[in-house]
């Protein structure tokens, strides 16, 4: 029976993913064990299926607008994945971007802003890709999800294309413009 529940947990959860949006490749690296890495260096690990590898981006920048402009600065977690392509045979990168870790700081208020949520992304190998990442803040200690404003963070990251882990890292803040 608890083999079932196990099997019909995985199930939903996929299908749940599915139904987000999330590419399929996203979904395996979401729902498998995650690789903990809390280093500024990149450091890899290797299983029988994948290779994956964190690092932590340092970040910074200013998104204006009302109330008050927002000075944003800390590190960005990114994690990439490089997976195979069971159809076409060609690798792929999966990536994971959580700015949970960069703080910001009211330019009139002095209040706390907090980032919330991650970023997944599938791109094709390659030595480098530039991305540009959404992302929701809102003042730390405020419960009206309506209160939350948008920001958008830019990545210029490099890769080793035998193994899909970062080389390299840089990234800053900035408003979304339209």
């Amino acid at each position: 029976m608890k083999m079932r529940q196990a099997l019909l947990t995985a199930a939903a959860l996929s299908v749940l993913l599915a139904l987000a949006g999330v590419p399929a490749g996203a979904q395996d690296a979401m729902t498998s064990d995650a690789t903990a890495v809390e280093a500024t260096t990149v450091e890899a690990s290797t299983t029988s299926l994948a290779r994956s590898s964190a690092v932590l981006v340092p970040i910074r920048g200013i998104v204006s607008g009302r109330p008050e402009s927002v000075g944003f600065s800390g590190r960005a977690r990114v994690t990439s994945r490089l997976v195979k392509d069971p159809d076409f045979g060609r690798p792929s990168l999966l990536l994971v971007f959580d700015l949970s870790g960069v703080p910001g700081v009211g330019s009139s208020s002095g209040a706390s802003y907090v980032i919330q949520g991650r970023d997944f992304e599938q791109r094709r190998l390659a030595d480098s890709h530039r991305f540009e990442v959404t992302f929701p803040f809102m003042v730390s200690d405020s419960t009206n999800l309506f209160s939350a404003r948008t920001g958008v963070a830019y990545f210029a990251i490099n890769f080793d294309v035998n193994t899909g882990a970062i080389t390299s890292a840089a990234a800053r803040v900035a408003e979304l413009s339209f």
